[in-house]
C-alpha cells in the first residue's frame, strides 16, 4: 500500500500501531484473586503500522467495519490517545503534546457523543465557546447565524441541550464544532440522528466550506451517500490495516456492473454459488429485507458478458419474477471489499 505523499502535508501518519491492553479473568473467586496476584493480560492491535499523508484543503473519507480501526485512528490524530509506536503529524504538531495552538486550529465530532454542557441552552454553550476560541464578537455573531439557519435550528438556540432530540443535539454539536472556523475537522458519523433535508443541507454546507475555507476534513460515515459526494478520497481500514488509499471512482471497475434479481424461491449462497460459478463475494443477498420475505432481492457484481450466462444459468434452476441492472455503487463495492476478507 502506497500512500498519496506530498510535500505540503497537512496531516501525516508514518507507520502508526496502536495496541491496547486489557486484562483477563477467569471465573469464580480463583479468578479475581488470579487479578491481585498474577494478572494476564491480552492484546489487541487496533492499528497495525498506518502510513499517509493528506494535502491541506482535501475531503477525505475513512471508511471500515465496526472495530477496523477508525476511531482509534481519528483520536490519535486529534491527541486524545497516543499511538503504540510510529508518528502523527497535523498541521506540524505531534497532537498528543495537545498544544493550544493545535487545539486552536482543529475539531473533532465523535458521532452521538456530547461536547457541549447538557444543561445549558445551546446559545450560551455556544456564548462560552466563543470566549474560549477569543473569536471576535461580529465572526462569531455572523457564523452562528449561518450555521443556524443552515441547519434550521435558530427557534432552539434558547433550549436546554439535554431537551432536545437526537437530531437536534448533533445539529448543535456541529455548530460548536465548526464555530472556530478550525483548519482541521475530524467528523465522526455526522448525518447520525438528521433527517434527509438536514442531511442533505449538512452535506452542502460542509462541501462549501471545505472549498470556500480550505479546510482539511476526515470523515467517518456508514452512508456512503456522504462519502461519494463529499470525499474527492477515500482510506479504508480493515482489521487495523489500510488496504484502499486513493479517489473512490478506483474502487469501482470499469465495465462491471450489478444484476439485481428477485427469484421464486429462496436460495442459500451456497446453492447460488453452485448454480452461477461465482465466488461469495460477487453475490449479496439484501439482508436489510425481513426473513420472512420468500423472495429478496439478490444481486450480483458481473463483467458486461456475464450477465447472459448468469441469468441463463439461474433460469435453469429459479423461476425470476424481477430483474434489472444497475450501476455499481460504492457501498457495494465496500461490501465486496468486506466479504473478500471473510474468505481469505
Amino acid at each position: 500500500m502506497t500512500s498519496q505523499a506530498g510535500h505540503s502535508a497537512i496531516i501525516e501518519a508514518k507507520n502508526i500501531r496502536r495496541v491496547f491492553r486489557s486484562v483477563q479473568k477467569g471465573e469464580g473467586l480463583r479468578g479475581a484473586l488470579g487479578l491481585l496476584i498474577s494478572p494476564q493480560y491480552q492484546e489487541h492491535e487496533a492499528l497495525k503500522g498506518i502510513s499517509f499523508s493528506l494535502e491541506p484543503g482535501s475531503f477525505n473519507g475513512l471508511i471500515g467495519a465496526n472495530g477496523a480501526g477508525k476511531t482509534t485512528l481519528l483520536k490519535i490524530l486529534a491527541g486524545l490517545i497516543p499511538p503504540s509506536s510510529g508518528q502523527a503529524h497535523v498541521l506540524g504538531y505531534e497532537p498528543f503534546k495537545r498544544s493550544l495552538d493545535f487545539r486552536k486550529n482543529i475539531s473533532l465530532v465523535m458521532g452521538q457523543k456530547a461536547q457541549l454542557w447538557w444543561d445549558l441552552p445551546a446559545l450560551d454553550a455556544f456564548d462560552l465557546l466563543r470566549a474560549i476560541y477569543e473569536i471576535p464578537t461580529q465572526k462569531y455573531q455572523e457564523r452562528l447565524h449561518t450555521l443556524s439557519e443552515l441547519l434550521d435550528v435558530k427557534r432552539h438556540l434558547h433550549t436546554q441541550i439535554r431537551r432536545l432530540s437526537l437530531g437536534e443535539r448533533m445539529k448543535m454539536e456541529l455548530i460548536g464544532a465548526i464555530l472556530h472556523w478550525p483548519k482541521v475537522i475530524f467528523l465522526d458519523e455526522p448525518t447520525i440522528g438528521l433527517d434527509v433535508l438536514a442531511a442533505h443541507n449538512l452535506r452542502e454546507f460542509l462541501k462549501a466550506f471545505n472549498q470556500k475555507e480550505k479546510s482539511t476534513i476526515i470523515l467517518t460515515s456508514h452512508n456512503m451517500d456522504d462519502i461519494e459526494r463529499l470525499c474527492s478520497r477515500v482510506l479504508i481500514l480493515r482489521s487495523g490495516e489500510l488496504i484502499f488509499d486513493g479517489k473512490p471512482d478506483r474502487l469501482i471497475k470499469k465495465g462491471e456492473g450489478r444484476l439485481r434479481i428477485r427469484l421464486m424461491q429462496r436460495p442459500t449462497l451456497e446453492t447460488l454459488q453452485q448454480v452461477t460459478g461465482l465466488t461469495p463475494n460477487l453475490i449479496e443477498i439484501d439482508s436489510n429485507e425481513g426473513e420472512n420475505d420468500s423472495n429478496p432481492s439478490i444481486h450480483f457484481t458481473l463483467k458486461q458478458e456475464e450477465f447472459v450466462p448468469t441469468l441463463q444459468s439461474l433460469m435453469t434452476q429459479f423461476q425470476i419474477v424481477d430483474m434489472g441492472i444497475e450501476e455499481q455503487s460504492l457501498e457495494s463495492v465496500i461490501h465486496r471489499i468486506y466479504e473478500e476478507e471473510k474468505t481469505q
